[in-house]
């Protein structure tokens, strides 16, 4: 008996009717769900196993007494005692006091430990973001495995490909609801739009997650948890950044980020919170002529609000998510000499303006019987501005242009409704059944009529199996049912298995599904510089994605270790890509790929040490070759190679992060006919580059803590490409990766009031 409680009575050997334990936490009182109870007779004889519900309560219902009651929590120290008394009893939890490791949410029934989840889920947790000094997604991510960032300086964005998959096959969630950005709901994110001030965690599954999330997510999911309010009483945070950008910095060069967030207790049941930051990067001239930059400058103004009530049994929150940015675009300066004689130059200089609003309502509960249920609506509104104007560079007037496409105006509003039902059987038996809406309006000039909408409604099925001590099975299904394609069944199945209490082995199947998006079917994009059209008779994407993990922890010389090997072979039917338009060689249009395949592997190993984490893999990813057919010749598969290194650690009170990453050369072939019909096939490469971070922090008393850091060490900037495309806006000789080596300091202010 661990805890020295003694529950004895004086009537022995008894038959109960009715018996109920309440399991809480011995400091908070608060109930505690999932705790695994076995229930055994006093001769030793095991009778059955159960877990406390979300009331932290187990019934035993005609039982003879008395009962040998064991109880386990990854949480809490282990109780035991014996029960010789039909009654109530409530028993308290001891918190344990070590590190209990990483609890996910992403793809589960209801949060778990992470080494317990049949998926295969890679967290960024809140002490690596801070660690890194990261504003962005893109900052946390461009040293992940698997994952290659690309930037488009001509819209100012950045953007995704996992798995050797596109960003169109990637899905970014909030709290498990799509992010909605210009270019779909979810899909192909801006990462750059998305404020990790207000992360708790990030966690990453490779794979369609298609009975959960959607079916358009054939590469897999990242799915960002926002921080909740806490249970202190009022806690404040500001945050100053300072950066340059390469070597450029002054009040008008580099990039300033300026935090604040606020959480407060308001009662006994409600929190709130409020969140405002400021990033403002004033572009980097690099080699650019006069009054130009080779990275535009990009105001951003992100907010948002929380309102959360809680109580025993039910949880409910709404939070609003704002976002307003402003990308400049200025071109070459321009002589204009008046009847006079007088020069008043002028520049043709383009503005991009962003609006997002998310509104995002999420609840859970408890049912009887010890079912749980879940349930969000969300709704978020998109608009973005494009101007084209003449700027007078004498007498700072501003002329709008009347060019065709010069001006546009696109908006995107989507409605997403979903809810889950969870029910579990004694621990071995678990069942989620739930419903996904989703309606989608696009509009602007750049889509054919103005507007098109589209439905998409899905019901799905999940079912989780302990069919022995150390194999866990987990089949899914889900219905999709698309306003313009129709019907479609999308299967998985994931197993986990133990052969050992240091070994773990996950097998995934995932079949995918997404249909083309709005933009991809009737986006028409015309002006000075491109020509872009959609294409209304495209196909959906069907993949086939299998996976297969293997984990071992252990300890070498003392010290944790914890070893990773995956593979994974995903192939896609009627992938959407762009190339030029065969009936007119002027532009670009999407259009089917029969098929498209990639394959791979990654090794990773982790090790713990006293004061420091080393954290090593490499990964070998290849794509498929999509002329393989018209030439036996050539490569089935082109491979790249990754390797990265972390080291984070402590020195007394500074804390320190390092993170190299190696991002491979990456290959792929092109074909041009010429006017006899005679087509030759080329070999294209995107080269290899080196990509280093350091970071250090140090705590100036209980509430300052001081960082600075050195962000792309390897001073990359742009890479060879020599002829592949890497969006709309094609394939250029030099594809830009930063614009050099940058120093950053941030000074962050905490104030906990606790009353």
């Amino acid at each position: 008996m661990r805890n020295g409680i003694a529950i004895i009575f004086l009537i022995v050997g008894f038959q109960v009717y009715s018996q109920e334990l309440r399991f809480v936490d011995a400091q908070t009182q608060h109930p505690v769900e999932g705790v695994s109870v076995a229930i055994k007779e006093a001769k030793g004889t095991e009778l059955f196993s159960m877990v406390s519900d979300a009331r932290g309560i187990i019934s035993l219902v005609n039982r003879s007494f008395p009962l040998i009651i064991s109880a386990s929590h990854l949480s809490y120290e282990d109780w035991s005692d014996t029960l010789i008394q039909a009654s109530k009893w409530e028993i308290k939890l001891e918190p344990k006091e070590v590190d209990l490791g990483q609890v996910v949410v992403t793809g589960q029934f209801r949060p778990q430990q992470l080494d317990q989840s049949v998926f295969n889920v890679r967290v960024i947790d809140q002490a690596e973001i801070q660690q890194r000094n990261a504003v962005s997604l893109s900052e946390v991510l461009n040293n992940s495995l698997n994952i290659r960032l690309t930037e488009d300086l001509a819209v100012g964005s950045t953007n995704i490909s996992l798995l050797g998959t596109s960003g169109q096959n990637v899905k970014i969630l909030l709290d498990g609801v799509p992010l909605v950005n210009r270019n779909g709901n979810g899909n192909a994110a801006d990462l750059s739009q998305v404020n990790l001030n207000q992360i708790e965690r990030i966690e990453i599954v490779e794979g369609p997650m298609a009975v959960n999330y959607g079916a358009n997510a054939l590469a897999g999911v990242i799915n960002l948890i926002s921080k909740k309010p806490g249970s202190q009483k009022t806690e404040v945070q500001f945050i100053v950044q300072e950066e340059s950008a390469g070597s450029e910095y002054a009040l008008d060069r580099g990039r300033h980020i300026q935090s604040l967030a606020i959480n407060h207790q308001l009662s006994k049941h409600f929190t709130a919170q409020l969140g405002l930051q400021r990033n403002d990067f004033s572009g980097f001239k690099g080699s650019a002529e006069t009054g130009q930059f080779e990275w535009n400058p990009k105001l951003q103004w992100q907010s948002n609000a929380l309102l959360r009530y809680e109580r025993e049994g039910f949880k409910v929150y709404y939070r609003l998510d704002y976002l307003n940015e402003l990308i400049t675009d200025f071109g070459r300066r321009q002589n204009n000499f008046l009847p006079n004689g007088e020069n008043q130059p002028f520049s043709i200089n383009e503005e991009y303006h962003t609006q997002r609003y998310i509104h995002q309502l999420q609840f859970s509960g408890n049912l009887s019987g010890g079912s749980k249920y879940q349930g969000y609506v969300s709704y978020s509104d998109l608009e973005r501005d494009k101007s084209r104007f003449s700027h007078n560079l004498i007498t700072d007037d501003r002329t709008l242009t009347t060019g065709e496409g010069d001006q546009d105006v696109s908006s995107y509003q989507v409605w997403e409704l979903g809810g889950t039902w969870n029910q579990n059987w004694g621990g071995k038996l678990s069942l989620q059944s739930g419903y996904q809406l989703t309606l989608e309006e696009v509009g602007g000039g750049r889509i054919a009529e103005g507007n098109q909408s589209v439905e998409n409604l899905a019901l799905f099925t999940s079912l989780e199996w302990a069919a022995v001590n150390k194999l866990q099975i987990r089949p899914g299904l889900r219905l999709a049912i698309n306003s313009g394609f129709g019907n479609e069944w999308v299967p998985s199945a994931q197993v986990k298995y133990k052969p050992g209490e240091a070994y773990d082995l996950r097998l995934s199947y995932g079949r995918g599904f997404r249909a083309p998006s709005v933009r991809e079917r009737f986006f028409e994009f015309v002006d000075t510089n491109h020509r872009i059209f959609g294409n209304p008779d495209l196909q959906p994407e069907f993949s086939n994605f299998l996976s297969l993990d293997f984990e071992k922890k252990g300890k070498l010389y003392g010290r944790t270790t914890n070893t990773r090997i995956n593979g994974f072979y995903n192939s896609i039917i009627d992938q959407i890509a762009t190339a030029q338009s065969l009936s007119d060689v002027t532009a670009v249009t999407y259009f089917n790929i029969d098929r498209f395949k990639t394959l791979g592997f990654r090794i990773t190993q982790e090790v713990q040490l006293k004061s420091m984490n080393i954290d090593f893999g490499f990964a070998y990813v290849g794509r498929s070759n999509r002329f393989e057919d018209a030439d036996a010749d050539l490569e089935a598969y082109l491979y790249t190679p990754e390797f990265n290194l972390n080291l984070s650690g402590n020195l007394d009170k500074l804390s320190f992060g390092v993170y190299y990453k190696y991002s491979g050369r990456i290959q792929g072939y092109s074909s041009e006919e010429d006017s006899n019909g005679f087509r030759t096939i080329t070999l294209n490469q995107i080269d290899g580059f080196h990509w280093l971070d350091v970071n250090a922090n140090h705590p100036l008393g209980k509430r300052l803590n001081v960082s600075a850091g050195i962000r792309n060490l390897t001073n990359m900037r742009n890479i060879n490409n020599s002829g592949i495309a890497t969006g709309s806006h094609g394939a250029g000789s030099a594809l830009p990766i930063s614009y050099g080596r940058s120093f950053l300091i941030k000074i962050q202010y905490k104030l906990s009031i606790n009353e």
